[in-house]
């Protein structure tokens, strides 16, 4: 569970704050900035009790560290510190004590709150005369940089943080509307270890010279367009004036009353690899800097539809994945459709993704088909090992798979099924683990028959790590035109019954690539809003199991013939056992 900055806590509320009810900004204000001249800290934090990891001799040291990066963006005022100071520490004394507690003057701390920022104002003047920040003594301290660490909470972008409050800078992400950026401020700690571009345009805002700096104005609106789906295009602005900008881009769709937020727009142009019918609709960004906030003009993208193609169907499917042992092992579902057998090609790579340039591939992975009942319709350990090697090799030419090598240990069966639901388990002989490649492929000579009995579906689980071990899966789809999928990257879904699945990946993050080219990507499958009907209509038509946590992933999109990979990773490198599947709607 992601643990909390500071809850901002008022003593007084404001009468007429300064930004209340003024224009939408990416950096969100408390509304309470100071007067000109010196905002004082008294440092009262104590002693180390063992060295700090970054080599700094004590917490004064790194909190003066945290307010000199905040000066540097400040003009009108500026922190000035107290070291060591023996002044009174109260509420209501004027004095901006900046301490290590076990509570809140009194108030306990929940179990996930760092730090927290008190705030007293003015209430003629609307301006700050008193923010105590407290430091929750409860938790282990230390002061490093880089990725977190587990059970140490790090002090210096806590510091920051909470010294952003005192600015008068409160959560982007808890604004009404939320922002979506990368910042210091947000309410949850993260990678994140320096102030950010949005953190230094409010505190601009609040303290550039007289009060701000030039209005930006806008050169070049985004541009209305008409597209067809599959298409792409990039809406895209201009901006003229002082930064650093911040860009929050909002979506409003055609059929749907309201307006949305992009999380994962957040630069001066946004791209659609690949244009969907749920696309249509109006396009605004808005640009917030220094001296203020203004609004582009409204883009229209019309999408023109296209007619699927009956008889396109998926040649090939495959997932590469991490093999580990016990239950850790890389499992594939697979559909076949119609009423008659199908002729199928399943393969096991491990050794022949060397050639690929795949670093850690397994060894000598095993290769299990078992249907419905759990009952092993046929097993492989070496692909040359059942006598039938031309056949395979014949069949990987004819289908445009890479050719195992001769005394390799990768796995292959050649098997006719009749239509059903199949799951090929990959696993590691003895105790091996590494990555592996498991791949279905339609092996139907004849392609008028191979239309009616039809690879529909594939669904593989396995461990989604960090960097390059994510969940990666192929598609090639072949036919006279497009054809419509749903395409999931699962993971808290997978965590609740009936599943059970332990170690479950808490955030999945999807996205579809041609080649190196981003088509679409989604984080949080009910986002936008407005797609939510179509997707949960496209599960219940698929006969995909419904996702009971928004964090899950989905689309749905219509591509033309060609090779497609769909990859799941951890959004902001969250890991765990993470299923993608890929699905042809009807």
């Amino acid at each position: 569970m992601p643990r909390r900055f500071s809850p901002r806590i008022a003593w007084a509320v404001l009468a007429g704050a300064a930004f209340a009810g003024g224009p939408l900004r990416a950096f969100d204000l408390i509304g309470s900035s100071w007067a000109d001249g010196n905002i004082v800290m008294h440092l009262q934090l104590g002693e180390t009790a063992t060295p700090l990891i970054d080599g700094s001799p004590d917490w004064a040291s790194v909190a003066e560290s945290a307010l000199a990066e905040w000066n540097q963006y400040l003009t009108r005022s500026t922190f000035t510190v107290v070291r060591n100071s023996t002044a009174t520490i109260s509420r209501s004394n004027r004095i901006n004590n900046v301490i290590f507690r076990a509570d809140i003057f009194g108030q306990a701390f929940d179990s996930r709150t760092l730090a927290v920022t008190l705030s007293s104002t003015n209430p003629v003047s609307g301006r700050s005369v008193e923010k105590d920040v407290i430091f929750n003594s409860n938790r282990t301290w230390n002061s490093y940089r880089g990725n977190l660490r587990s059970g140490l909470s790090e002090f210096r972008r806590v510091a920051l943080h909470e010294f952003g409050h005192v600015l008068g800078l409160d959560h982007p992400d808890q604004a009404t509307p939320a922002q979506f950026v990368q910042a210091v401020m947000n309410s949850t700690i993260s990678n994140i270890e320096t102030a950010r571009t949005d953190d230094i345009a409010g505190a601009r805002a609040l303290y550039d010279l007289n009060g701000a700096g030039s209005t930006p104005t806008v050169a070049a609106h985004p541009q209305s367009r008409t597209a067809q789906v599959g298409d792409s295009y990039t809406f895209s602005v201009t901006v003229n004036g002082a930064g650093p900008f911040t860009y929050a881009w909002t979506f409003r769709p055609a059929s749907f009353a309201g307006s949305e937020s992009f999380r994962l727009a957040t630069g001066a142009s946004y791209t659609i690899g690949s244009v969907q019918p749920t696309d249509a609709g109006t396009y605004t960004v808005v640009i917030s800097g220094p001296g203020g906030t203004i609004s582009s003009n409204a883009a229209t993208l019309t999408v023109l539809p296209v007619s699927t193609a009956a008889d396109t169907t998926l040649a090939n499917i495959s997932t590469r994945g991490f093999v580990g042992t016990g239950n850790n092992v890389l499992i594939a579902g697979l559909v076949i459709g119609g009423t008659t057998p199908k002729n199928v090609l399943i393969r096991a790579a491990g050794p022949g993704l060397s050639g690929f340039g795949v670093a850690g591939a397994l060894d000598d992975p095993k290769l299990t088909l078992v249907d419905r009942n759990a009952q092993v319709v046929a097993e492989n350990d070496n692909w040359e090992s059942d006598g039938n090697r031309q056949t395979i090799v014949a069949a990987a030419t004819r289908l445009g798979a890479f050719q195992f090598n001769a005394g390799s240990r990768d796995s292959a069966l050649l098997a006719t099924v009749p239509p059903g639901n199949y799951t090929a388990i990959v696993s590691g002989v003895g105790t091996g683990t590494g990555v592996a490649l498991v791949e279905a492929y339609d092996a139907d000579p004849d392609a008028v028959t191979a239309r009616s009995r039809r690879l529909v579906n594939i669904a593989t689980r396995g461990r989604v790590g960090s960097a390059d071990d994510v969940l990666i899966a192929g598609l090639v789809v072949t036919g006279p035109g497009p054809r419509t999928y749903l395409i999931r990257g699962v993971g808290p879904t997978l965590a609740n019954a009936p599943f059970s699945v332990a170690g479950a990946l808490s955030d999945p993050f999807l996205q579809v690539f041609q080649g190196e080219t981003l088509l679409r990507e989604n984080d949080d499958w009910d986002a936008s809003v407005s797609a939510q009907p179509s997707l949960r209509d496209a599960a219940a038509k698929a006969g995909a199991f419904p996702l009971q946590v928004r964090r899950d992933a989905a689309m749905i999109i219509t591509l033309l013939p060609g090779s497609y990979t769909a990859k799941v990773s951890g959004f902001q490198g969250t890991t765990g056992i993470g299923l993608v599947e890929i699905y042809e709607l009807p």
